[in-house]
């Protein structure tokens, strides 16, 4: 067994090639739970003729699965620390594993909901490890060349989720989206032999009543957040969910204050040095979230491009992101993550405010550009307050700072595609009804109203100047409250700039963070580090 020193240095791994290769199982881990995340989406029209499934369903399909990692993502971290990050690593495949062979199997809507869930659990079981296992294997001065490697391979299943679905979905059939991941499970476990296991060397009990209470808070909130935009953000549900998430998180937060042994130690919160990479990378992931959601869209339902075509203009972010995450990897030691953030966060803003130009008739490469500039600026932040964050956590607690690195990202996902989606669907709806009002029935225009795919079969057996005008407006009225989408996005985005220029600390460590009860050092900048 590994046994990790205050540095977060491990003794007995030091060979560059068996530390390249626990990179890569790490880095596998991750991309195949991000995989799962989008590869979905693209599966949903075939799912929704064979079950006969309902929007509602369809949604939760799609959000069992977040909301679940999102919930238990705090807790999975937590007991990696306590039991073994490596062991739940294992253990959290085979569980993802059995989630996606019985999602391929199911035969009704609700259970490929509940395989969807099991997947999502597996998933906040396993994710936390990865970053925490980085932290022990790699040495401070080696790590944030490691996770911009992490950061660039895992953010390949964020871009060819919806593309590699809508080939599967095509050629195959919506279960093959589930029986391509088992190949990838089978060789994250085998190469689970090859990573060294490590714990928390005080050996402390489980903090069971701050985990009942921090996940059902957690839950409670998330779910709030993805149910919102359907049920309505007044509706008595969500504000109810709101209330009951925010009752036990604060319950949860007396809890952690009072106990010995505290799942999540309230220091951790106050510490400028993780707080500040948690907001920006929750924030930055809201704005970035809701533009790819509504860029999927604006392509099929505007453009008229297939599945496949449409999940591939999506792809060239992956490129642009490795490239910006290599860059960011040599930056950081010489100008710090304050300064590698605004700049990353900079790039992300002006890809945003171009892409907010959109038209009806706008040509591929101006989207393919502004996804390519995206990409830029996230691939220098993401591996940056990653890096970060773990620095500024205890190496004995690595998996609880893992876990709040994920939970920025999924909170901001969930808020990304919630809060971006009401703009967009309410003003889309509010545009339509009056372009098409007196032109069609007030039912079709209801029905338009409600989701742009209706316009289509709502046009059947008209006049063709009619169908024609009733397309064209439609379209109109949904670009026009994409605009408003992107430029909300552009908003959460500069908000994430003025957070990180408060926030952000202006050096790297040198050292990793040192643990209770011994003076901490004054972070300083550290040399630029050559790795094999």
């Amino acid at each position: 067994m590994t046994t990790s020193n205050i540095t977060g240095e491990t003794e007995n791994v030091k060979r560059p090639v068996r530390k390249n290769l626990v990179l890569a199982v790490l880095s596998l881990t991750t991309l195949m739970v991000f995989l799962d995340g989008t590869v979905v989406n693209t599966a949903t029209p075939a799912i929704a003729r064979d079950f006969t499934a309902t929007n509602s369903t369809l949604q939760w399909i799609v959000n069992a699965y977040g909301l679940i990692l999102a919930g238990f993502l705090l807790v999975g971290g937590s007991i990696g620390d306590r039991f073994g990050r490596r062991r739940l690593l294992t253990g959290g495949m085979v569980v993802f594993a059995l989630g996606a062979v019985g999602a391929a199997l199911a035969e009704s809507s609700s259970f490929l909901i509940a395989m969807r869930s099991v997947q999502g659990l597996g998933a906040a079981m396993a994710l936390p490890s990865t970053l925490s296992i980085i932290t022990d294997v790699f040495p401070r001065g080696e790590r944030a060349k490691a996770i911009a490697i992490w950061t660039g391979v895992s953010s390949i299943g964020l871009a060819i989720g919806p593309a590699a679905g809508g080939a599967l979905v095509d050629e195959i059939g919506w279960q093959a989206v589930f029986w391509l991941q088992i190949p990838f499970i089978a060789a994250i476990l085998i190469g689970t032999r090859f990573v060294p296991e490590s714990r928390d060397s005080r050996e402390e009990p489980v903090d069971l009543p701050g985990g009942i209470l921090g996940t059902a808070g957690v839950l409670a909130i998330v779910f709030a957040i993805i149910q919102g935009g359907e049920a309505g953000w007044t509706s008595a549900q969500i504000v109810g969910s709101f209330i009951i998430g925010g009752v036990l998180l604060v319950a949860f937060g007396w809890v952690e204050i009072t106990s010995p042994h505290p799942m999540l130690p309230m220091k951790y919160l106050r510490d400028k040095q993780i707080l500040g990479p948690f907001v920006v990378l929750m924030i930055l992931f809201l704005g970035m979230m809701g533009v790819f959601f509504f860029m999927s869209q604006f392509l099929q339902l505007v453009q008229g491009r297939s599945a496949i075509v449409s999940g591939l203009a999506i792809v060239p972010v992956t490129g642009s992101m490795i490239v910006a995450a290599g860059v960011s990897s040599k930056l950081l030691p010489k100008i710090g993550p304050k300064s590698v953030v605004i700049i990353g966060t900079v790039i992300v803003l002006a890809a945003t405010g171009f892409l907010a130009q959109v038209s009806v008739d706008q040509a591929y490469w101006v989207s393919l550009l502004g996804i390519l500039l995206m990409g830029l600026g996230a691939g220098m932040v993401m591996p940056t307050v990653s890096d970060t964050l773990m620095a500024s956590v205890d190496v004995n607690d690595a998996g609880v700072g893992s876990a709040l690195n994920d939970l920025g990202r999924e909170l901001g996902v969930a808020l990304g595609v919630a809060i971006l989606g009401t703009f967009v669907t309410n003003f889309y709806r509010n545009d339509v009804v009056d372009a098409l009002r007196g032109l069609i029935g007030a039912d079709s225009v209801e029905r338009i109203g409600d989701s742009i795919v209706a316009a289509g079969p709502e046009t059947v057996g008209l006049p063709a100047a009619t169908t024609a005008q009733v397309i064209a407006s439609t379209n109109e009225s949904f670009v026009s409250a994409l605009q408003v989408g992107y430029w909300g996005a552009f908003g959460f985005v500069a908000l994430a700039l003025i957070v990180a220029v408060l926030m952000m600390p202006s050096k790297m460590r040198t050292t990793q963070v040192e643990t209770e009860g011994e003076p901490e050092l004054e972070p300083e900048l550290v040399p630029a580090v050559e790795t094999a």
